[in-house]
């Protein structure tokens, strides 16, 4: 079977790409606007774009009008926090996707304990196992309607407690529980983790003869 995108409409092109790049991570983005009211917003379209400096890439759709609540207050102050969701956060995640008018506040809607930025004025959700706060690298327009794709480079990371970390390792999934998002109201665990080492060039010689008892 081969799939044209220019065959689809835009809900099936939609719904193509959200069913097959899985499971993604999910950011959810903590902002201010210019009058002081902190959004939160949980966007799937999310990635790593490079580690020097750390930087990182999210994906926003528009509303009808113009940008959403996120975009606009990171285009306004130039700050915003990608919160990790974890297993414990999925269902506060989940509300705060409804699509509140500009100038509702999520955070209060739904009762969510906040604690200061480090770097950046704009403040985390305190019940996330992680925060990366960072500050506008760029915001470039893509599609049509436009997306607007937010590059930003990461200030500082900021753990719970209890989250482990090793410098050569790096964080252990089984302490984050992180969950990742699949397509229509789909989501997933991350729970069965297998590990597989890279193979050198050229590759060691393979055994040979019947195996050793």
């Amino acid at each position: 079977m081969v799939i044209e995108p220019d065959s689809l409409s835009p809900m099936e092109a939609y719904q193509l790409m959200i069913s097959l790049i899985v499971p993604r991570p999910i950011a959810w983005v903590t902002t201010v606007s210019t009058d002081g009211i902190v959004n939160a917003a949980p966007y799937s379209y999310f990635s790593g774009v490079t580690s020097r400096p750390p930087t990182i890439a999210v994906s926003i759709a528009g509303r009808k009008g113009g940008l959403k609540d996120t975009a606009r207050n990171i285009e306004a102050t130039g700050e915003f926090v990608v919160n990790v969701v974890d297993e414990d956060g999925a269902e506060l995640m989940n509300r705060s996707a409804t699509e509140y008018p500009y100038g509702v506040s999520e955070v209060e809607m739904l009762g969510l304990e906040l604690a200061p930025g480090e770097t950046v004025s704009v403040p985390r959700l305190a019940a996330a196992p992680a925060a990366l706060e960072c500050r506008l690298l760029d915001m470039i327009p893509v599609g049509d309607p436009p997306v607007a794709h937010v590059l930003g480079t990461v200030q500082a990371v900021l753990l719970r407690e209890g989250i482990g970390w090793d410098r050569s390792t790096g964080i252990d999934p089984a302490d984050l529980r992180p969950v990742g998002r699949l397509g229509q109201n789909r989501y997933a665990h991350i729970r069965d983790i297998f590990e597989m080492d890279r193979i050198p060039y050229p590759p060691p010689e393979e055994p040979t003869g019947p195996p050793s008892r």
